[in-house]
């Protein structure tokens, strides 16, 4: 079978690959680790705390073995209504069939009961109203309802499986944000290095407040994806990206919530507020469909993927493609490539009025009234580093650097020269393992754990035989090495820059 590598550090954009049974076992997880993941997705939507548990084992090795920061993404699977069990699972839903959905049932003998883990939902349909099934696939209107139960009618065609999505269009239903359940996923994170954790539906920077409460009381170190997947979510975006770590473009759910005309405009928009406050940003969902049954994408979907690298997400995300689907390594190839083809013209044509182009300089209107930047909490840095971080971009610009090196505590100061978009490497040293793996969601970032930061030459001399090692630097190139604030030295946001003899 084709070894599928992606060298170190050759593409910027990060890659989200969710594990399901195509995908967790331990060499399959090597195997995607060699193609190009940066980020691993546990969804916990599926499967039970004890396979996730194995799982995430699978990955610590993989990591060990690799020497490389792999992040692991724990996806909560929120209030989101899904089919119950399925008889033989899956069942095919045909033009003008009916079928039933019921609030309890004894027995299920029939594929064409449905059942779903919102109890409630059969008696608050209405006569005329459309349900969708698995991210808007399939589409049923109810036609009559009866205490217990409704009967739908097949508008469009396709197939169900167990476990899958549910969605009423226009509904509002009163749940919070943050189930029995997923409070009960939570205490599976407590003693794990789980990098981040995906808040579903989110509709309010509350919901984002309570699950920071809930990790902070379990001593979980975790930081937060706000998954925007709702209309409430769009229009409060704002005050949303400002608490959040980083945000998902979640497009299925979104897709069925509002116009899905109205989605790549939306996709653009939550890209722009996340890289105007500085967090970075997954843009999610059908991203390769077709890969979960072939080896080739679509021309179309090679196109939403070079053009969500272009509109400047920092990963692009795999759900079935890697989960379930027959060709995991290869659409995560196939990802890396495109993202590899769309920053070779972001690069080339880097330039004011191109779409893509992005200033290294914080926009007009940015800055709030004392003039700091309009970041979120993830992305806040202090203006000296602010300064530093936009001088070492314009340096390694102007002198054609080979690596750009950044020693950082908390991460920011990576994440801010990430969000620069330069064609540079970015090496990223820590002292904070939690931090490494955070940073591995990072564009253009490569993170390491090094336990012990001192000064500019120490960490000069470390990049300088940590590359050689590797190959990734030759006699005369240069490094452009840059300090974040490290605690406990004054000496800090320095540039240094080094030509390699």
């Amino acid at each position: 079978m084709e070894n599928h590598v992606e060298p170190l550090g050759k593409v910027r954009t990060k890659i989200v690959a969710t594990v399901g049974p195509a995908s967790r076992d331990p060499e399959m997880l090597r195997r995607l680790a060699d193609a190009g993941v940066d980020v691993f997705r546990l969804n916990f939507s599926h499967g039970t705390h004890e396979q996730h548990a194995v799982t995430y084992e699978a990955i610590c090795e993989v990591n060990r073995i690799l020497g490389r920061r792999i992040a692991i993404l724990q996806d909560l699977c929120g209030p989101k209504i899904r089919l119950g069990p399925i008889v033989d699972d899956v069942v095919s839903c045909d033009l003008d069939a009916e079928f039933t959905l019921w609030k309890q049932l004894d027995q299920r003998d029939d594929p064409r009961k449905l059942t779903c883990t919102y109890d409630e939902l059969a008696d608050d349909l209405e006569v005329g109203q459309s349900i969708l099934f698995a991210d808007g696939a399939v589409a049923m209107d109810v036609i009559e309802r009866r205490p217990g139960w409704a009967r739908l009618k097949v508008t469009l065609p396709g197939r169900i499986r167990s476990n899958q999505g549910i969605n009423v269009p226009g509904a509002a239903l009163s749940v919070s944000a943050l189930t029995d359940k997923d409070l009960a996923d939570l205490e599976w994170t407590v003693g794990r290095e789980v990098s981040y954790v995906g808040l579903s539906f989110v509709r309010q920077a509350a919901d984002v407040t309570r699950l920071r409460a809930e990790l902070d009381a379990r001593g979980c170190c975790a930081r937060i994806v706000a998954k925007i997947e709702k209309p409430q979510a769009v229009a409060n975006l704002e005050s949303i990206v400002a608490e959040a770590d980083a945000v998902m473009v979640a497009r299925g759910d979104l897709g069925v919530e509002i116009d899905v005309a109205k989605v790549p405009g939306v996709q653009k928009q939550i890209i722009d507020a996340c890289h105007l406050s500085g967090i970075p940003v997954i843009t999610a969902t059908q991203m390769l469909n077709s890969m979960e049954s072939s080896n080739r994408p679509t021309r179309a979907e090679a196109t939403d993927v070079f053009n969500a690298v272009l509109d400047g997400t920092d990963a692009v995300m795999l759900s079935g493609e890697t989960a379930i689907g027959a060709y995991p390594v290869e659409a995560v190839s196939t990802m890396s490539q495109i993202a590899h083809e769309a920053e070779n013209l972001m690069f080339a044509q880097s330039r004011p009025g191109a779409p893509w182009f992005r200033s290294a300089s914080w926009p007009e209107g940015a800055r709030d009234d004392e003039g700091r930047p309009n970041v979120a909490r993830a992305g806040r840095v202090l203006p000296i580093t602010e300064a530093v971080v936009e001088a070492a971009s314009q340096v390694s610009h102007r002198l054609n650097a080979a690596l750009l090196v950044v020693a950082t505590h908390s991460g920011r100061t990576a994440l801010a020269l990430s969000k620069q978009r330069g064609a540079t490497r970015i090496l990223a040293l820590t002292d904070a393992v939690e931090v490494a793996h955070a940073m591995a969601l990072y564009w253009g970032v490569t993170p390491l754990h090094i336990p012990d930061l001192f000064d500019a030459g120490q960490v000069l001399a470390f990049a300088d035989q940590w590359c050689r090692g590797r190959d990734l630097i030759d006699t005369g190139d240069r490094l452009v090495v840059v300090r974040g604030v490290l605690p406990n030295n004054p000496n800090h946001n320095a540039i240094l820059v080094h030509e390699v003899e």
